[in-house]
């Protein structure tokens, strides 16, 4: 039986607008497409820490995942099916495999997204040595790489001619959970001031999305990030409604990936 003959999505919560309530920010966290460090990492640590790239670009199947997911959010009907129509903003990490993510999106509807550089991966940008003792932070993408890869995107003051990392060596899991608690708190700010519903895409990372899954839901866990399991561009849509308080519409969905009917493009974490 084909992909495209399954569920295509487990909705946890059925959550609806309520005028009673006021107004709800709706948000989707998707995690990137496959990166090559996916890849090396699927195959073993060792092969990870041997072929690892500060700064990853996507596999072949990870532009392809990219592919289909813009196709299905920009699809009115489609993205419906997760509450996600119409898209108000499209927000993405600056990190190249976010950034390439979320391209066929953006140009799908026409919209520019705008970096945020709070939204990067648990660690940050680095090198690290043979031993995986040892971290060298790095820039990451300059300005004007940005500008040349992404016309279109809208960047902030911090992306400049030397990068935006500012760290001079690998973020610790605390500091990531940390910045994670001011995203979300910006998040349920803008909550309480909306004048309307509104629908925001979120490009990001799967430590990422467990770290604000954890502050949303969990603000006392600590460790690792192992609780949220997603694959690769699934969706997880979370409502936040006047008052901050969130509810789980969708957590790790991939229509768009069953409907392709094409297994091989399912990637991300083992079962």
């Amino acid at each position: 039986m084909g992909l495209g003959r399954w569920l295509p999505l487990v909705r946890l919560m059925s959550v609806s607008s309520s005028k009673e309530c006021g107004f709800r920010l709706r948000v989707a966290l998707v995690r990137h497409g496959e990166s090559m460090n996916n890849v090396h990492e699927a195959v073993s640590h060792a092969a990870y820490r041997a072929n690892r790239s500060a700064d990853p670009d996507l596999s072949p199947r990870g532009r392809e995942q990219a592919v289909v997911l813009g196709r299905w959010l920009a699809s009115a009907e489609k993205a419906s099916s997760l509450g996600l129509h119409p898209v108000t903003e499209l927000v993405v990490s600056p990190v190249r495999r976010t950034l390439l993510t979320m391209a066929p999106l953006a140009r799908e509807l026409g919209m520019r997204a705008r970096v945020d550089c709070e939204l990067f991966e648990a660690g940050g940008i680095y090198e690290a040595n043979a031993e995986y003792t040892v971290f060298e932070g790095r820039g990451g993408m300059t300005r004007a790489e940005m500008q040349e890869a992404h016309p279109t995107y809208v960047l902030p003051e911090e992306v400049g001619v030397d990068g935006w990392y500012k760290g001079v060596t690998k973020e610790s899991d605390d500091e990531c959970r940390e910045r994670a608690a001011r995203v979300i708190q910006r998040v349920k700010e803008r909550a309480r001031t909306l004048r309307q519903d509104e629908q925001i895409v979120l490009v990001v990372h799967y430590d990422f999305i467990n770290a604000c899954l954890d502050a949303l839901l969990l603000p006392h866990a600590k460790g690792p990030f192992d609780r949220w399991k997603v694959y690769n561009t699934a969706i997880t849509v979370v409502d936040l409604d006047a008052n901050g308080e969130p509810s789980i519409v969708a957590f790790n969905a991939i229509p768009h990936i069953l409907h392709a009917d094409n297994a091989s493009l399912v990637s991300g974490f083992p079962l």
